[in-house]
Parts: structure tokens; C-alpha cells; sequence
């Protein structure tokens, strides 16, 4: 129903409807079409089964982040909760928080991520954009809006890092610079394509010097002063290997210099038996490792890079490569790595040329 009622600014037109539950909600136009056009809207919206109540939309930004993360914080790891804890409280909380969710549009949106690319990192700045589409999303689905202002938005373009990669040579170089107690954990990131994680994280009770496997179920994080072990973050993550039988000596030369005898324990550990920093390892192993024999610019992500190329370019197919990183998508695995098997590459130009010119 549309009331029309005279004000010291003039003319308003009151739409006057009721909720599925009976209750009375209104909005008010200075034209009577545009009346008439909600009401039409409210309408068919709500005999299509559409219909969002408009009065929720009119809860704070920081109303709504407060109930979501309550929603939510659980699911996350404790690296995600901390990207996500400064992705609202120092961006965009300050922006929206007072706003109403209904009055927050792609406009307001697009201008933050403008700012935010001229201070930050692309890949930065898509993934604080990634947790306010998250948010967003989420309130259309529990109807506190009709519709996500997260789109159309334009965000700058992540140039292409190329990582440096090493061959063999320099891997077995670079276990020989590291020393005894860590030579295992750079075969495991330069010929398994373990992440630093999954291998801080790997007992005893996860080889099977046996079966020669290697069983990946729990990776160790760290947030600011925090170390945790927790699951991987994905279920391709959770994955058995079978490590070359080169490796064995190894892993038993390893385990002879451990002390501990509990099967449960860390492979690698720190004095106490517990899990290793890999911010420490890194600036106290690796980083004075990979300088000494003139690899700078190398880190243990570079050596999982390097793994996934040898592989590749010795004719392993993408969904083993897939299965062997832990990835969820096979065409990641092709776009990332596929572009630096020179080698296959140079092998199939070869049976190229001998289809099509045997007598060469």
C-alpha cells in the first residue's frame, strides 16, 4: 500500500508492506513511480521466493563483521585468522564500519582497493579484497542483503614471479653446505616437493623406510610468536608418498643422530623436541647456505619450484605432479611449472622432427 503525506520538504510517498510473518516494514520515495516501482519489486520478489528483508541491510559493517567472524573465526587456521584479522581491522573496518551493509556499493569498494593497491603488494591487496567478497557473500546468503556490492571490481594484475629453480647438482651442493642435521629436510623440498611446513611437521611414525613412503598429515604454522601443528589446509594436501630409495640412507643416517627413541617424535625438532621455527631455519640455515655456494635468491618454496620441474621435464604427468604437490587443480600445476621443462619440451620438438622427417 502507498500512502502519499505532505512535509515541509514537499510531497513523500510511503510504501507500506507487511514481512511472511506480519509484520509492517515501510521506505519512503519523493516520486510516486518510484513507490510503486519497489512496491511492484517487493512484490515479485516475494513470489519468486527472492525476497531479502530490507531492514537487515540496515546493520553496521562492524556489526555484521562482529556476528560473521563469530561464524566463521573457528574454520579458519591460525595463518588465515591472522591474514584476515588485518585484512578488517586495519583496512576495512576503518572504511565501512559505520556504515550501513545496504549502503556500502561497488564504488565505495572500488575506491579502497585503489588506495590499497598504491601501498601494498597486488597479491596483497586480492587477498584483503578475497575476505571482504568472503563477508559479503555470506550476508547474502543469510539475507542481510539482497545483493554484494563485490562486483565489477577492478584489481591490479599479479605480475608473473619467475622463481629461481636449481637442478640436481646444486641440490646435492646445497644438502652438503646445510650439514648433517639438515641435508634431509632439502631432499625432502628439492626432490619430494614437500612444503616447509608438511616437512617440519612429518614423526617418525609418518616413513616407512619399508615401503619407502612418506604419509603428509599435519604441517606446522607459525603467526607472529605462535607455533602450531594442525592438519594441512586442504584434503589434497593429505597425501602418502613414495620417496626414491636413494633417500633411505637418509633418513636412517638421520634418525642415528636423533636422540629420541619415542617414534612419535618430530623428525626435525628444536633442542626440546619441538617443532622448528621456519623463520629461524631460514635465517639461520638456509638463507647463509644458498650465499656460500652463490644460489642467493633461492628459498625452500624455490626447491619444492625445483622438484616440480625436474619432474615435469622427466615426462611425469600433471596429475601425478598434482597428487605429489598437494594441489587441488591440475591446470595449476601445468601453469605454474610446465612453462620451465625446457628439457621436455626440447624432447618432444625431437619426435616432432622424427615423424615428419624420418630420414634425418
Amino acid at each position: 500500500m502507498i500512502r502519499k503525506r505532505e512535509t515541509s520538504r514537499g510531497v513523500r510517498y510511503d510504501v507500506r508492506l507487511r514481512r511472511p510473518d506480519g509484520r509492517e516494514y515501510s521506505k519512503t520515495f519523493r516520486t510516486k513511480r518510484a513507490a510503486e516501482e519497489y512496491e511492484a519489486q517487493q512484490i515479485v520478489e516475494r513470489s519468486r521466493g527472492q525476497w531479502v528483508d530490507p531492514t537487515t541491510g540496515r546493520v553496521t559493517f562492524a556489526e555484521w563483521v562482529e556476528e560473521w567472524r563469530r561464524s566463521v573465526e573457528q574454520t579458519w587456521r591460525p595463518s588465515t585468522r591472522a591474514k584476515n584479522a588485518t585484512a578488517l581491522d586495519r583496512h576495512w573496518l576503518p572504511e565501512f564500519g559505520p556504515m550501513r551493509m545496504e549502503a556500502i556499493g561497488p564504488r565505495h569498494i572500488q575506491h579502497v582497493v585503489n588506495r590499497l593497491a598504491e601501498a601494498l603488494k597486488p597479491a596483497t591487496v586480492r587477498s584483503y579484497y578475497g575476505v571482504l567478497a568472503q563477508l559479503f557473500g555470506d550476508a547474502v546468503d543469510l539475507e542481510v542483503i539482497g545483493r554484494s556490492p563485490c562486483r565489477s571490481i577492478k584489481l591490479p594484475k599479479v605480475a608473473h614471479e619467475v622463481k629461481r629453480v636449481i637442478g640436481p647438482d646444486d641440490l646435492h651442493r646445497l644438502a652438503d653446505e646445510v650439514g648433517p642435521d639438515w641435508r634431509l629436510l632439502i631432499y625432502l623440498g628439492g626432490v619430494m616437493g614437500l612444503r616447509i611446513g608438511e616437512a617440519l611437521g612429518l614423526r617418525w611414525i609418518d616413513i616407512d623406510l619399508d615401503e619407502r613412503t612418506i604419509t603428509i598429515s599435519r604441517t606446522v604454522s607459525e603467526v607472529g610468536s605462535m607455533v602450531t601443528i594442525g592438519e594441512p589446509k586442504t584434503r589434497s594436501s593429505l597425501r602418502t608418498l613414495v620417496f626414491p630409495s636413494a633417500l633411505t640412507p637418509e633418513f636412517i643416517a638421520h634418525r642415528a643422530r636423533d636422540s629420541g627413541e619415542n617414534p612419535a617424535n618430530l623428525v626435525f625438532h628444536d633442542s626440546i623436541g619441538g617443532p622448528v621455527r621456519a623463520s629461524n631455519l631460514r635465517y639461520r640455515i638456509l638463507d647463509p647456505a644458498v650465499r656460500a655456494i652463490g644460489l642467493d635468491g633461492l628459498t625452500f618454496h624455490g626447491l619444492r619450484h625445483s622438484a616440480a620441474t625436474e619432474w615435469v621435464a622427466s615426462g611425469i604427468d600433471a596429475r601425478t605432479v598434482q597428487h605429489r604437490l598437494g594441489h587441488t587443480d591440475p591446470s595449476l600445476v601445468l601453469r605454474l611449472y610446465a612453462h620451465s621443462s625446457t628439457d621436455a619440451d626440447r624432447r618432444a620438438a625431437d619426435v616432432v622432427s622424427d615423424r615428419f622427417w624420418p630420414e634425418l
